[in-house]
């Protein structure tokens, strides 16, 4: 039987930036390159992973804080952050924004 997965990416932003479609557009690309990684899918780990980055600058994303209770799960996701490369708005650099992603294999 082949199990199907449930991705659910929660987008809480929390930022005093108006920025409109710069802020839309990081959603977009956060939603986009995260995924659930097929070796700890295949293990059937399933967690939620908390994520805060910060816009240092174009093509700079920090990770702030990263949290899991899977560490398995955890480096797999700040490694896919450390490679995302977006072109931000100027008023988007310097603030801060905070995602949440929930991983399941749903049978």
């Amino acid at each position: 039987m082949k199990a199907s997965i449930l991705f659910i990416a929660i987008f809480l932003t929390t930022s005093f930036a108006f920025a409109g479609n710069g802020e839309n557009l990081l959603d977009r690309i956060m939603h986009r390159k995260i995924s659930y990684p097929e070796s700890l899918r295949e293990k059937g780990i399933e967690t939620t992973v908390h994520v805060k980055v910060r816009v240092l600058a174009e093509n700079q994303i920090e990770i702030v804080e990263i949290a899991s209770d899977s560490e398995e799960m955890k480096a797999a996701i700040e490694k896919q952050v450390q490679q995302i490369k977006i072109k931000v708005p100027q008023n988007l650099i310097g603030n801060t924004f905070n995602y949440t992603f929930k991983f399941q294999v749903q049978k």
